[in-house]
């Protein structure tokens, strides 16, 4: 042989032949790759008991109204993922961090201080 038979250099014996596939036959026909899969199974009905009633729903809505649920109860992980969810779907403006603090927060820190400065002071002489 003229060259070196190794990793990525396969004997000419088994490399594919000019103008031939791999895989002649192709992907068969009707099979389903994984979200077409998932989708099928995500848009089955379920009966859930919701306020003392039985109501029938897709999985994907049981899905988010858990997902809902969580987050409301304060599961850090579950907003988390909401806020991901909604801002990715472009629910959420970008917003700047000053925008959200008040014109007038350093007024406001410093009655903070001095309020917690006379509150130790008082319970110091207590």
């Amino acid at each position: 042989m003229s060259y070196e038979v190794g990793y990525r250099r396969p004997p000419k014996s088994g490399r594919f032949t000019k103008g031939k596939s791999g895989n002649p036959n192709g992907r068969p026909k009707g099979s389903k790759n994984f979200v077409t899969l998932m989708d099928k199974e995500l848009r089955q009905s379920i009966v859930i008991n919701e306020n003392g009633r039985k109501k029938t729903i897709t999985r994907l809505q049981a899905i988010v109204k858990r997902l809902v649920a969580s987050a409301l109860q304060g599961e850090q992980r579950a907003l988390r993922t909401l806020v991901e969810i909604l801002q990715r779907a472009g629910r959420f403006e970008e917003t700047d961090a000053k925008d959200l603090v008040p014109d007038d927060f350093e007024a406001i820190l410093e009655a903070y201080v001095s309020r917690r400065q006379k509150a130790s002071t008082v319970k110091k002489h207590v």
